[in-house]
């Protein structure tokens, strides 16, 4: 649900960027040679079961006149899903009934994402320039298991117990995953510096539970 509440946005950011790349005068001579790449660092909020924080690294290379090839970074502080939190919750009730010790399980899916791919540039502004993209990736989750009382309890839950939810590989530290991803957003060009301003949509592949994530962040940096 929450996935399609923020793609209705990315049709209004293309039509307000395109919009203001349609009033803008043809580019100075001045800028031509900062057009050969960009690079940003991002931060942003990500959405999936969760609402999380995200910080990113993105550089960009010129291929011809409206695309552009990409290659970004991007740090998810938790993508913990509901069925990992549920499971985590009841095998703590579980415990507590065989035991009569008291457990509180509380999980955290620590996210590194690397992607790469083709950005088209919708208008070719002096300043605006929208675009939409996309490429594959592959996604790094590693989960953390703690207990109120004893701390982090990862390897024992997760080697007894496993990770019904099916994200995450038991049997090592990390587990890495395929993802593919859309993306759109505009561009802001002043002199050296730009502003990109956009939305990430990313399809997790091959885990038990359907995993998506929606991503709205703003990147700061210098074009070359």
């Amino acid at each position: 649900m929450t996935a399609l509440k923020t793609i209705s946005f990315v049709p209004c950011l293309i039509v307000i960027g395109v919009s203001l790349a349609s009033a803008q005068q043809t580019r100075p001579a001045t800028t031509a040679a900062l057009e050969h790449g960009y690079m940003t660092a991002s931060a942003g909020a990500a959405f999936s079961d969760q609402r999380t924080p995200t910080f990113g690294i993105e550089i960009g290379e010129r291929m011809a006149r409206r695309t552009q090839a990409y290659l970004a970074f991007t740090y998810f502080d938790n993508l913990l899903n509901d069925r990992a939190a549920g499971d985590l919750v009841d095998l703590g009730n579980y415990l507590g009934r065989v035991t009569g010790i008291p457990y509180e399980f509380t999980g955290r899916d620590r996210g590194l994402a690397f992607s790469g791919g083709a950005r088209y540039l919708i208008s070719h502004g002096p300043t605006f320039r929208p675009y939409v993209g996309g490429g594959p990736g592959v996604l790094n989750i590693q989960r953390t298991i703690t207990d109120r009382r004893l701390g982090n309890v990862s390897d024992p839950v997760i080697g007894l117990y496993g990770a019904p939810d099916g994200v995450i590989n038991p049997n090592k530290i990390s587990t890495f995953k395929p993802t593919a991803e859309f993306l759109a957003g505009v561009g802001i060009a002043a002199g050296r510096t730009y502003v990109d301003a956009g939305y990430r949509y990313r399809k997790v592949l091959r885990t038990g539970e359907a995993f998506s994530i929606s991503q709205f962040n703003v990147g700061v940096g210098m074009r070359f």
